[in-house]
């Protein structure tokens, strides 16, 4: 069953033994929910990388520049907040990715030779090269489903796999637990139990298939232990 924001903030509560308690108002277990339920999400991605998954269509600026805000999509309940690129295509080339310090002259007009198509990332953009106007990438990316604070109300439901929602509710219990370390005890306590949570979690999702892990572009042997 889906979990409500009121309902997260109830569960929060009960982890906490504080149910009925006016320590912790509302508003400040939202908050720390807010950060969990972010952080909650990176390990979530961290693990399983295609767990959410979006194409992308967008064109490059003037300068051959893609803003990361043109990788979100949606809106409200709905958002798909962008955070990180799997792979990056004009449809029919794969551009690789750089770094800036490998190619610092890349998007000096003047320089030659042309650079491969490539793109490398700086500040909250996406710098493609060879550097132009106008061109079509197709962006595939994983994203963050609407932040908590940004629901709609109280009733709006979380975006979460489903049991998951008392990893949430400990690691915010702990943290709020352990607010000027007074009951820090039983904030350990609400830790430990949140990390099993998520390892057997995590544990579920890195796997959905009985294959073994293959080796894969942009993989190199010597990561393999190859020679």
């Amino acid at each position: 069953m889906a979990v409500s924001r009121a309902e997260l903030v109830t569960l929060t509560r009960e982890a906490m033994d504080a149910v009925g308690s006016d320590r912790w108002s509302d508003s400040l277990i939202k908050s720390v929910l807010n950060v969990v339920y972010d952080d909650e999400w990176s390990n979530l991605l961290n693990a399983s990388q295609y767990y959410t998954y979006g194409m992308r269509t967008v064109t490059t600026d003037a300068n051959g520049v893609v803003a990361f805000t043109s990788l979100n999509n949606g809106a409200g309940d709905s958002q798909q907040n962008f955070y990180r690129i799997l792979s990056v295509s004009d449809g029919n080339v794969l551009y690789g990715q750089t770094r800036f310090q490998d190619v610092p002259l890349a998007t000096t007009t003047n320089y030659l030779p042309t650079y491969p198509r490539l793109y490398y990332i700086v500040g909250e953009q996406v710098q493609v090269l060879p550097v132009a106007s106008g061109t079509t990438l197709y962006v595939a990316v994983n994203y963050k489903p609407t932040a908590l604070s940004d629901l709609g109300s109280d009733a709006s439901t979380i975006n979460f796999p489903l049991g998951g929602e008392w990893i949430i509710a400990n690691e915010a219990g702990a943290r709020l637990l352990n607010k000027g370390g007074a009951e820090s005890g039983a904030a350990q306590v609400l830790k430990r139990e949140a990390a099993e949570l998520r390892a057997g979690m995590l544990d579920d999702i890195r796997r959905r298939t009985i294959n073994p892990t293959m080796l894969a572009y942009p993989d190199q042997k010597y990561d393999w232990a190859g020679g």
